[in-house]
């Protein structure tokens, strides 16, 4: 094969990119700690594939071995059939997934199906963790029938939660806002008459979001929920202010955001802080996973979907070679950074704590202001989950055409407010793609707000992936099941490393991991010898002995 027959180097880091997304997207799976075998001719686009598979953190297997994500040239086979056979309607919690099959040429074999049935159903089949910590909780025997409202995103990986907890004898509700709810699924949790649903089941609705978001969330307070499992800590916010009447019977919370955890240590130093919250974000198994596997995987692929998606009003090349900018160096701004590089950007980041830039660096990429790093970018991400991030002025530094988008996020996050004060248009381009240009001037700047500024993974995805959000439900179970056999004093508290070191053991069995079986040291602090034997003690007799010979003077 000659130079001239090598496929040009953007059309093969394309290629392997859309490759990526599909297989992740067809099932709304997990790249990092997946196996994957990839069947291709030696060459540069199996040798893109590889690299980018491993920076991400897939696990390659040999072809022909048991795979989670099987990467061909083309998938052969009837791929009607195969779509038309989903993995079925019957709740099968932990029940396992089958291979998904990618093509480089855009071909997928993948059973799940595009019911919400379906969907849900394949969400409980990947979650494993959260069915053994389910039996957990039901083992403890004090969970039946106990009160239990959540609060999160409503798509099929929540949904298949919420049957969890009422397979496992909880009286269930569920609230999500407009924005963050998929009404199909909505109306198909609701079918299930041990499930109280607040939350749109249609996409046409006389109200307005804002209306409905109020009247459901006291609406699910005033089901009288005993625990709560908050996102944000909205619901927890407004029984401490609006609803205080939900407080008689409220006996704890598990918040599993940063943004949410966040306010509640204010009410806490506030003394405003009436019940125990379980700060669910600070485990180990939520921060290192969900923060920054999946939260970085799926905000970088939602951004290059949204992005591909537009293609025939704004050309697409790909991540590769393009400049991204991201703002907060926290887990999710690392999980951005990681997954953004892996396909192939030029990452900066600006992070005010000096710690978190230096840390950048070491990670193998540029750390800058804002000044410097905003208008040189492609494409900007805030990551930090504050108000006003990224506010008119900072918008307004940014080149023409450059990308704005949130990674997790909060309301407001980009100040868009700020931006109609100031005279910008917004012109809806694309399904979740807004170009907002600056006031009628000469060469006036015009940027792409992708998700309408909200955190673009659910907004304009399906999410995490089914695999860190098992982790996560399975660390929200732990903490549930804390909060109801130990009853906590009012005050933020952090989940036991017990509870971490058994939802870790069961997510390590899933994946067919080990842990060493050698036992670890009893002393305090971990210390393996005792703390007398240092390198420095006198190797002679006992300080104070009688010496057999008296030194020379």
């Amino acid at each position: 094969m000659t130079p001239d027959d090598l496929p040009n180097a953007s059309e093969v880091t394309l290629a392997v990119e859309r490759a990526i997304r599909l297989a992740a997207r067809s099932g709304n799976r997990l790249i990092a700690a997946s196996t994957a075998s990839v069947d291709l001719d030696p060459g540069p686009v199996r040798t893109a594939l590889v690299t980018a598979l491993r920076a991400m953190g897939a696990r390659l297997r040999p072809i022909g071995d048991e795979v989670e994500f099987s990467f061909v040239e083309s998938v052969t086979g009837d791929l009607d059939s195969a779509l038309r056979s989903p993995l079925g309607t019957v709740h099968q919690p932990g029940a396992g997934l089958p291979t998904l099959v990618v093509g480089l040429d855009g071909s997928v074999r993948s059973p799940r199906g595009g019911s919400a049935a379906s969907r849900i159903a394949w969400a409980a089949a990947g979650m494993p963790t959260t069915a053994r910590l389910a039996e957990h909780l039901v083992a403890g025997g004090s969970h039946a029938g106990v009160r239990v409202a959540v609060s999160l995103v409503l798509e099929p990986k929540t949904a298949a939660f919420a049957r969890v907890l009422a397979d496992a004898g909880c009286a269930v509700a569920v609230f999500s806002a407009v924005s963050e709810t998929d009404p199909t699924v909505a109306e198909e949790l609701a079918r299930d008459e041990r499930i109280s649903v607040f939350a749109p089941r249609t996409a046409d609705r006389e109200q307005s979001a804002e209306s409905l978001d109020a009247e459901h969330a006291a609406g699910i307070l005033d089901w009288g929920p005993e625990f709560l499992i908050d996102d944000g800590a909205h619901l927890i916010r407004l029984a401490h202010s609006e609803r205080t009447a939900a407080l008689a019977r409220l006996r704890g919370a598990a918040e599993e955001t940063t943004s949410g955890v966040r306010p509640v240590r204010e009410m806490e130093a506030l003394g405003d802080l009436r019940i125990p919250v379980i700060a669910v974000n600070d485990a180990r198994t939520k921060t290192g996973f969900d923060n920054l596997v999946g939260t970085g995987q799926s905000c970088v692929f939602a951004i290059a979907d949204v992005l591909d998606d537009a293609r025939d009003r704004r050309p697409y090349g790909g991540i590769a070679g393009t400049r991204w900018a991201v703002l907060g160096y926290g887990p999710v701004g690392q999980g951005v950074a990681r997954f953004a590089a892996a396909l192939g950007a030029d990452v900066v980041v600006v992070e005010r704590d000096p710690v978190r830039a230096l840390a950048a660096l070491h990670d193998g990429y540029e750390a800058a202001t804002r000044a410097t790093a905003l208008p040189e970018a492609d494409v900007v991400v805030s990551a930090t989950g504050v108000w006003h991030t990224l506010d008119a002025a900072a918008i307004s530094t940014l080149r023409d055409g450059a990308v704005v988008a949130v990674a997790g996020g909060i309301d407001d996050e980009i100040a868009l407010d700020e931006m109609r004060d100031a005279g910008w248009r917004e012109r809806l381009i694309a399904p979740s793609a807004t170009a907002w240009t600056a006031p009628a001037a000469p060469g006036a700047t015009t940027v792409l707000v992708l998700a309408g500024g909200g955190g673009i993974n659910y907004t304009a995805g399906e999410g995490n992936p089914i695999e860190v959000m098992d982790l996560s439900f399975a660390t929200q179970l732990a903490a549930l099941a804390r909060l109801i056999e130990t009853p906590q004093e009012p005050g933020v508290h952090r989940l036991s490393e017990t509870d971490e070191r058994r939802v870790a053991a069961a997510a390590l069995a899933a994946l067919q991991g080990e842990v060493d079986p050698s036992p670890g040291t009893t002393r305090a602090g971990g210390a393996a010898q005792p703390w007398t034997v240092h390198r420095y003690r006198a190797r002679g007799p006992e300080p104070g002995a009688a010496s057999a010979e008296a030194p020379t003077p």
